[in-house]
């Protein structure tokens, strides 16, 4: 690793913002490949291109950059969601929008899904410990709520939809074929990983989450 001279930790202890924001971004590429047990500060600190001694003065321990990674990448996809102001759209066009951009966050964004899931096989411990999240996620499923309830209103769903369930719905049909990729890959003979592929199951997710909610038509 080519270490930093003087002059650049001097530029670096100018802007501290930068510098942590250099640290999150390597720690965002530690923890997603190697998991919080099997991520090296050390190696942190080389991706980011500063001292080891700078990541402790900006976060205390490895468990606190941990924590500050998690965070970041549940206020982006919150703040992602929130862009897309459900509150605003009529209710077929909010879920269409819903699934649209939770498919395409977690295509762009498998660091939040390795993140995760590695979060999982430690039981959630750490996410836990933060209710900041809750907080920033609650009224995002309360938009969901009051779209289905308008939605309803309106004519266009039926009743009884519950916000969590679809949400965790659109979020399995818009992940499970990433996070899966290589055995779904071999098991079918299909690379499921190809952009062609994953449009074609982008239509599908949308289709199916649409034709989930909406009011069957009267056969009558």
């Amino acid at each position: 690793m080519k270490k930093s001279s003087p002059s650049q930790t001097q530029v670096r202890s100018r802007d501290p913002e930068r510098t942590k924001g250099e640290i999150l971004h390597a720690a965002l590429a530690e923890f997603a490949a190697h998991g919080y047990d099997g991520a090296k500060v050390q190696k942190i600190s080389e991706s980011a291109g500063c001292n080891p001694r700078l990541i402790y003065h900006y976060y205390d321990n490895k468990e606190c950059l941990y924590l500050a990674v998690l965070r970041h990448i549940y206020a982006e996809i919150r703040a992602r969601e929130d862009e897309l102001r459900l509150e605003a759209l009529p209710p077929d066009q909010a879920i269409v929008r819903l699934a649209e951009l939770t498919f395409d966050f977690f295509q762009s964004n498998t660091v939040f899904l390795s993140i995760t899931r590695s979060e999982n096989l430690l039981g959630g411990r750490f996410i836990a410990q933060m209710p900041e999240i809750q907080k920033m996620s609650t009224p995002f499923l309360n938009k969901i709520s009051d779209v289905l309830k308008r939605g309803h209103a309106e004519g266009v769903f039926r009743d009884g939809i519950d916000a969590l369930q679809l949400y965790v719905s659109i979020v399995a049909l818009s992940a499970h074929h990433i996070n899966a990729s290589h055995t779904l890959s071999a098991t079918f003979g299909t690379d499921v990983s190809k952009q062609e592929w994953r449009q074609t199951r982008k239509l599908h997710v949308v289709e199916m989450i649409r034709s989930a909610v909406a009011l069957p038509e009267s056969h009558s």
